[in-house]
Parts: structure tokens; sequence; C-alpha cells
């Protein structure tokens, strides 16, 4: 069965920064909220998935590189954010993080403990509620900067997706197609079959996603997440702002390359008429 897309976990090194670059671009950006672990994040909000800018914001409450420790969320991108800022996780929806955590050792991932915690998000009114998640991660040898997890949400819908934080003046409607460059794309392919994953994700080699994305001098990571694809209502919508910002058209498709989004190829595309 073919997995969904929760979120995707795009680590950045000023968040502030990063929202305004989002505004930029004609997205609505939820209030900053921060994580009992260290981290903080901002939400672009896109249906019933999102994408998460996160950032480390109190790196006294981030533990130590210990790999006697069991797989800790903050260490994994405090400890990525050191190499590079980009897309650091693909979180799948869940309706059950400990039968996914028996799905991804079935497939052959390297799985860790569920991870439970809580925290408090704003309404658009400003008013408090509560937040509660449970994920299960799902690592391999040859993706150490590309980490997947489910995502199982404790809380009404209500209490975390808002009408208000979904209108994108760019016709912002949600995300389609992961990209994943790596030197061993074939066997991470196998792998995200194995996962479920490979109608969602798209494995290539780094010089063949440079060749169908003619993006200039940026590069791509050869061991991980590059970016998305972003689907809109109307490309007209956002083109004028990403080009501004340093798009390139290609065919129907407007790119704008990870040098001016944060490590992240973010790919536009016009969603289909129903």
């Amino acid at each position: 069965m073919s997995k969904k897309i929760d979120h995707l976990v795009l680590c950045v090194r000023d968040l502030d920064a990063a929202c305004d670059r989002y505004r930029q671009l004609g997205f609505t950006v939820t209030p900053r909220a921060l994580h009992p672990f260290g981290t903080g994040n901002a939400l672009v909000q896109l249906g019933d998935m999102y994408l998460e800018l996160l950032a480390v914001v109190d790196p006294e409450k981030i533990g130590p590189d210990n790999i006697d420790l069991p797989f800790s969320f903050a260490v994994y991108n405090r400890n990525f954010l050191r190499l590079r800022e980009g897309m650091s996780m693909l979180a799948l929806q869940s309706q059950d993080a400990h039968a996914d955590r028996d799905a991804f050792i079935a497939a052959g991932a390297a799985v860790p403990d569920v991870f439970d915690f809580e925290r408090t998000g704003e309404t658009p009114d400003g008013a408090q509620v509560e937040l509660g998640f449970s994920l299960a991660f799902a690592s391999h040898p040859l993706l150490c900067h590309a980490v997947c997890f489910s995502c199982q949400h404790h809380h009404p819908a209500e209490n975390f997706y808002f009408p208000a934080y979904q209108n994108h003046v760019n016709s912002a409607a949600s995300i389609d197609r992961i990209f994943l460059t790596h030197w061993a794309a074939e066997a991470v392919d196998e792998f995200f079959s194995e996962m479920g994953l490979d109608g969602l994700v798209r494995v290539k080699h780094q010089d063949e996603f440079l060749t169908q994305y003619p993006i200039g001098d940026d590069v791509l990571p050869d061991d991980g997440f590059a970016g998305f694809r972003l689907l809109v209502e109307d490309i007209d919508a956002i083109r004028p702002a990403a080009l501004s910002l340093g798009a390139i058209q290609c065919g129907d498709e407007v790119i704008l390359p990870p040098s001016r989004m944060f490590g992240v190829m973010m790919v536009i595309g016009q969603q289909k008429a129903a």
C-alpha cells in the first residue's frame, strides 16, 4: 500500500530568514513553536500535509553524540545542520506508529523504539492547544542523512490544521514527489520499494537529476534528499516571485535551486484539473 506524506523536515540555520523567504514566495507561515528537546519550527500547511522549517534554538537541551544512545530527532537534525542545510527527513502519515515500526523492520530498516512527545501549538487567534505525536523512525546504512519516519498525531485535526494557515496567495496545494540523489541509487531505490515508497520518492544519481533539472552551479547531495515537487492551482500566481528569487523555467515547471531555498530544490508544477 502506498504511503502518504505527513510532512517534510527542512533544516535551516536561521529560522526567521527561512520563514521570510517562504513568505516572499507567497506562502502563509505559522507562528514559531518550540520543541521540548531543543529544536523549534514553523510550518507551511498544505491540506493534510505540511513543510516543517526546523532549526536548533536551544542547543543546551540537545543530547551528546553517543552511538550507544537511542536515535534522537534533535541530535540527528543538529548533526545534519553541521554538514549542510536541506531536507533531512521524510515523515509519513500514520494511524499506528507501533504497527509502522513492525512494518519497517520487515522491510529491512534499522528501527529504534517509537518516540512519543508533546508540545503546545498556537491557533490563528493566539490560543494555546495541546499537541501529541508518536514517531517511528526507519533508517538504512546508505541513508545516514535521509531518515524516514511515520508520524501519528494524538490530537484532533482542528488542533493542528487551520484554514487560515492553509490559504496561500501563491495557490500552493500539495507535494506529490520527493527527490533523492545517491551514489548508490539502485540499492536505495530497492530499499524504498520495500518500504512502499517507490511511487513517492524518485531516486537517481546526481548527474541524472541535473540533466533533468539544469539548475546551474548548484550541487545536489550525493547521499540524501534533494528536494520536492510542489503542486499549485495556478502557476502564474507563484511564477513572478519564484523568478525574482532566482528560479529557472524548465518546460512547464519552475525550479528554485538549493542555493535560494536553504539547501532544498523546489520544483513547482501546475496541478492537473480533477
